[in-house]
C-alpha cells in the first residue's frame, strides 16, 4: 500500500495532473450513478461490509467470514462491475438486425465474405459479450437474507472460540441503491477449559496418551476454541497410529464439555472418550480392544501391474528383512530399495514410515505410482505383512521439438531440440540423459547456426567413496554428472564452449535444499576474435569518431570508416605506442584505452575451474501460499587448486598469469545472497519484496572476473526502468551494449492486486546499480570506492499489466527512470511520467 501512495505522490508533481484529477473525478461520478441504473427496481448494490469487534475495527480473519464481498474497485471505480454491465445478451439478435436492415445488405456481405465467414462475425459478437461476462464481475448486492445469514455465521464464529454469549447486530445504510452494512459483535465474557479427564477403554491407547498428555492441545486455564479438540483429535490419530495401532479410526475420538445451564460458571470440564474397535462380522457389530501392531514380513513385488502372487514370479531372493520378488532377474539394487523402505520387521506399524517409504520411492522416479497393502499375520493381529508394488516405467523415453524462432540476433530461423534418456541405467535409480539442441538461421545475408550438447547422469545417492552412511534416502540424497559442449557459427565472437560438472543435492527438510558442487569446469574458445568491433559497434563507433579527429593513417580507412578488424587494431596500437597526437593525458587517449581493455578482456577464452555452495530456503507451504519468505546463498571459489599446481609445477606464464592449455586459468571468489518475502495483504492484493548482493573478487591469477561470470543490471527480472545490461556500472556512461562488473546490489517492491478477471495489474519501484571493485577497472564512475557511491543506485518506478494464464503469466511493465545516476547530481531524479519516456519489459510469471 505504501508503495501505491509512493507512485501517486510522485504523479502529483507532474504539470498535468489538476487535468487528469478533474477528469477522474468526472468519470468517478459518471461511474457511480451508471452502475446503479442498470440494477433491478428493488436491488441494492452492496458498497462496503464494516465489521467491528467490541467496537474496534475485525482483523481480516473475522472480515473473511462476511460474505459476499462488494465489487472489486481500483483506484475507486469497479471496472470489473462496468466490464459485466457493458455485456449485452441480445448482440446475436443486433446483429442480425443489423444485417437485414437494409435490403441487399446480407446478400453483399455473403458475397463479399461468404455466408460462413458472415456467421463468424457473428459469433465474434457474442462471443466477446460471453467474454465480457466471464472477465467482469456481476454486481454483488445486499438483502435482509444475507445480512442475516451473516451475523449467524459470526456468531458462531464467536461461539468456536468461547464467547458462547456473543451478540452480534446488523445495521444498513442504503443511498442512491448503494448500501454500507454494519455489523457491530460483542463478544462478553469468554469461557475456560477447567478439569480435562481421560475415558479411554483400550489400556494401551490409554497408556500411550498418558506418556504424551504434556502435549495436548488442551490445557487446564486455556480458552474454549473448538479448533484446538479439532487438532486435539488429530494429534492422537496420528499419535497411535504411529505407535503401532494400525486399524485406529479418527472416529473412536469424541469430547463431552458441560456447562454452566445457570450462565455463572465460565469454566468448562472436559472429558475425552476412546472407544474400543468395532468390526464388523458378518452384520454384527463386535467391540475389540486395540493392539499394537509390529512388522513382520516385508515383501516387494517388482513387476507390471496386475500381478501380485508369490507363484508369478521368476526370481526370489532376500535382502536385510526384505523379501525380493521379480519377474526375471531384478534390475534394482537391493541397498537402495532398503534404504528407500523406511520400516523393518519387529518395529510397530507407522503411518509416518509408511508415507515416507512412498515419497522416497516416488523419488527415485523408476517407478508408477508405488502402493503398499498391509494383512495381519497371526490370529492376535500383533503381526503385519506388508507388500510392497513397484510397476516399473518405461526404460527409454525419447523426445523432439521443433520451433521456428526469431529474435534480434536471428532475424528467422529453426530452433530444434532432442533428448534421449535412460532409466536404472546401473541398477541404482540412476537416470542418464542425452541433449541436442540447435539453431540455423540468417541475419541480414549471412547463415548462422548453434548447436549444442550434453549428457547427464542422475543418481538418487551420493556417487562418493565411503558414503553408505551419509546415503539416507530421508534427506533426498542426489548426484550430478554433467559434460556438454556448444559451438557458434556467426553468431557473436563464434564461441565454442566445454563444460563438466560433479554436484551433490541433499534436502534435510521440507523446503530447504543444499547443493555442493565439487567441480564445475567451462572453457570457453572464442574463434571469432577478429569479429569483436562488428558485433559491440558501440565501441567501434566511438573508436571510429576519435580516429577521425586524429592524426590517423588514413590507410587505416576505408570509405571514412576504420577498417575492421586491421585499422582499427593498427589505430589504438598507434594511440598506445604514442604513435599519435594523443597522449595519456587525454581524455580521449584514456577512451581508446579503455576500449581496448574491453577487447581484450571480452575476447580472451576462459578457463574456469571452480567449486560452490548453495543454500536454498523457503516457507512456501504450496502454489496457492501467497504468504511466504524465500532465502538463496550460493558461494563460489574457482582457481585455488590450478593455482598450487602452477606454483608447484612451475607452469608456463603470460603477462605474469599462469597459463593450462595456453589459457590463463580465472581465479575469484564469488557470494551472492537473494531475499524474497511475500505479505497476503488481502485476498487479491500482494505486497512483494526482493534485495539481492554479490560480489566476485579477482585475486591470484587473475585481476578481472569472466564475462559470464559477472553481474549485469536491467531488464524484466531486475530494474525495469533500464534495458538489459544497459544499467551501470555505477555512474558511467559507457554507451556499452553489455554492461556487466563484479559487484551489484538490488532492491524491488511490488504492489500486486488483480484488475478484471484474468488481468492483474502492479506498481513497483526497482532500486540498484553495478559497480567494479578489486579489480582492473580504475576508472572512477565505475568503481565502487565506499558507503557514498550508494547514491548511485538507479531508481526506477512504473506500473505493470499481467495475464494470467493459468499454466503462466504473461507481463508487461512499463519502468519511468525516476533516478538516474549518469546525469549530474542536482538533475538525477525525474517525475515526468510520460509514456514516451517509459521503458517496457515482457516477461514470463512474475519477476521474484
Amino acid at each position: 500500500m505504501y508503495l501505491m501512495y509512493f507512485c501517486l505522490l510522485t504523479f502529483l508533481l507532474t504539470t498535468r495532473f489538476s487535468k487528469i484529477l478533474g477528469f477522474y473525478g468526472l468519470l468517478a461520478f459518471v461511474v457511480g450513478c451508471s452502475v446503479t441504473k442498470r440494477l433491478q427496481p428493488d436491488a441494492i448494490l452492496l458498497q462496503k461490509n464494516e465489521i467491528l469487534v467490541n467496537g474496534e475495527s475485525a482483523v481480516d480473519s473475522i472480515k473473511n467470514i462476511v460474505q459476499p464481498k462488494p465489487n472489486k474497485r481500483f483506484l475507486g471505480i469497479p471496472f470489473g462491475l462496468l466490464l459485466y454491465q457493458s455485456a449485452s445478451d441480445s448482440a446475436g439478435v443486433a446483429f442480425d438486425q443489423w444485417l437485414t436492415k437494409k435490403t441487399n445488405r446480407k446478400k453483399r456481405m455473403e458475397s463479399l465474405w461468404s455466408a460462413k465467414q458472415v456467421e463468424k462475425m457473428r459469433d465474434y459478437k457474442t462471443g466477446f459479450q460471453d467474454w465480457k461476462k466471464r472477465s467482469g464481475e456481476p454486481p454483488v448486492l445486499t438483502d435482509s437474507i444475507s445480512r442475516s445469514t451473516n451475523a449467524q455465521k459470526l456468531n458462531a464464529f464467536f461461539s468456536n472460540e468461547g464467547y458462547f454469549n456473543a451478540r452480534v447486530e446488523t445495521s444498513i445504510t442504503a443511498q442512491n441503491r448503494k448500501a454500507q452494512v454494519r455489523y457491530e459483535a460483542t463478544t462478553n465474557a469468554p469461557y475456560y477449559l477447567d478439569s480435562i479427564q481421560a475415558n479411554i477403554q483400550s489400556p494401551v491407547l490409554d497408556s500411550i496418551y498418558r506418556a504424551s498428555v504434556s502435549k495436548s492441545d488442551l490445557q487446564r486455564g486455556n480458552r474454549f476454541r473448538t479448533m484446538d479438540f479439532e487438532q486435539e483429535r488429530n494429534r492422537l490419530f496420528t499419535l497411535f497410529r504411529n505407535a503401532g495401532v494400525f486399524p485406529f479410526q479418527l472416529n473412536a475420538i469424541d469430547f463431552n464439555v458441560q456447562i454452566d445451564s445457570t450462565g455463572m460458571d465460565y469454566r468448562l470440564p472436559v472429558q475425552l472418550n476412546i472407544r474400543n474397535f468395532i468390526e464388523n462380522q458378518d452384520g454384527n457389530a463386535v467391540e475389540k480392544e486395540y493392539q499394537i501392531s509390529k512388522m513382520n514380513d516385508i515383501k516387494v513385488y517388482v513387476s507390471n501391474a496386475g500381478n501380485t502372487g508369490d507363484e508369478a514370479y521368476d526370481s526370489i531372493g532376500k535382502f536385510d528383512g526384505l523379501t525380493l520378488y521379480s519377474h526375471g532377474k531384478l534390475r534394482y539394487s537391493n541397498r537402495l530399495l532398503r534404504e528407500a523402505i523406511t520400516f523393518k520387521t519387529g518395529e510397530p506399524y507407522s503411518d509416518l514410515a509408511r508415507s515416507s517409504t512412498l515419497k522416497q520411492l516416488t523419488r527415485l522416479q523408476s517407478f508408477d505410482y508405488p502402493t503398499i497393502r498391509y494383512n495381519y499375520a497371526n490370529e492376535k493381529e500383533t503381526l503385519l505383512d506388508a507388500s510392497i508394488y513397484l510397476m516399473p516405467k518405461a526404460r527409454y523415453a525419447l523426445n523432439f521439438g521443433l520451433d521456428a524462432t526469431q529474435s534480434n540476433i536471428i532475424k528467422s530461423g529453426l530452433a530444434f531440440s532432442s533428448g534421449l534418456s535412460a532409466l536404472n541405467i546401473f541398477g541404482g535409480a540412476e537416470t542418464l540423459e542425452f541433449g541436442a539442441r540447435g539453431s540455423v538461421g540468417r541475419s541480414a545475408d549471412v547463415a548462422i547456426t548453434e548447436f549444442a550438447f550434453d549428457v547427464q547422469l542422475r543418481a538418487p545417492q551420493f556417487l562418493l567413496p565411503f558414503s553408505k552412511k551419509i546415503n539416507r534416502q530421508e534427506i533426498a540424497p542426489q548426484t550430478i554428472l554433467r559434460v556438454g559442449s556448444a559451438l557458434q557459427e556467426n553468431i557473436g565472437l563464434d564461441k565454442q564452449s566445454l563444460t563438466g560438472a560433479i554436484q551433490y543435492q541433499w534436502s534435510p527438510i521440507k523446503n530447504r535444499r543444499w547443493t555442493f558442487s565439487l567441480i564445475d569446469v567451462e572453457f570457453v574458445n572464442n574463434k571469432n576474435k577478429a569479429n569483436y568491433f562488428g558485433v559491440y559497434t558501440n565501441a567501434f563507433g566511438e573508436l571510429n569518431e576519435i580516429a577521425q579527429n586524429a592524426n590517423t593513417d588514413p590507410a587505416y580507412f576505408f570509405n571514412n570508416n576504420l577498417i575492421v578488424p586491421q585499422g582499427a587494431q593498427s589505430f589504438i596500437a598507434d594511440v598506445l605506442g604514442g604513435k599519435t597526437s594523443l597522449i595519456p593525458s587525454d581524455d580521449l587517449y584514456n577512451r581508446v584505452q579503455r576500449i581496448e581493455e574491453r577487447r581484450s578482456r571480452l575476447t580472451q577464452n576462459n578457463l574456469i575451474f571452480s567449486s560452490s555452495l548453495q543454500f536454498f530456503n523457503s516457507t512456501k507451504a504450496g502454489i496457492f501460499d501467497k504468504t511466504f519468505t524465500q532465502f538463496r546463498t550460493n558461494l563460489s571459489w574457482s582457481g585455488n587448486l590450478l593455482q598450487a599446481f602452477a606454483k608447484q609445477f612451475n607452469w608456463e606464464q603470460s603477462n605474469e598469469q599462469y597459463l593450462l592449455f595456453d589459457v590463463p586459468f580465472s581465479q575469484f571468489v564469488k557470494l551472492e545472497t537473494d531475499f524474497v518475502k511475500h505479505w497476503e495483504i488481502s485476498e487479491n492484493q500482494v505486497f512483494a519484496v526482493r534485495a539481492f548482493a554479490g560480489a566476485a573478487i579477482p585475486y591470484g591469477n587473475a585481476d578481472n572476473i569472466p564475462f559470464n561470470r559477472s553481474f549485469f543490471a536491467g531488464g524484466a527480472y531486475d530494474n525495469r526502468a533500464w534495458e538489459v545490461y544497459r544499467l551501470g556500472p555505477g555512474s558511467s556512461n559507457t554507451g556499452n551494449e553489455f554492461n556487466e562488473a563484479n559487484l551489484k546490489l538490488a532492491f524491488n517492491v511490488e504492489y500486486r492486486f488483480d484488475l478484471i478477471g484474468a488481468f492483474k495489474g502492479a506498481l513497483f519501484i526497482d532500486a540498484g546499480n553495478i559497480w567494479n571493485v578489486a579489480d582492473n577497472v580504475d576508472e572512477p564512475a565505475r568503481r565502487f570506492d565506499g558507503f557514498q557511491d550508494l547514491d548511485e543506485l538507479a531508481v526506477g518506478t512504473g506500473f505493470g499489466l499481467r495475464y494470467d494464464f493459468g499454466l503462466f503469466l504473461l507481463r508487461l511493465d512499463m519502468g519511468f527512470k525516476t533516478y538516474n545516476p549518469v546525469l549530474s547530481k542536482g538533475y538525477r531524479w525525474n517525475f515526468n511520467y510520460q509514456l514516451k519516456n517509459a521503458n517496457p519489459t515482457l516477461g514470463i510469471n512474475y519477476p521474484f
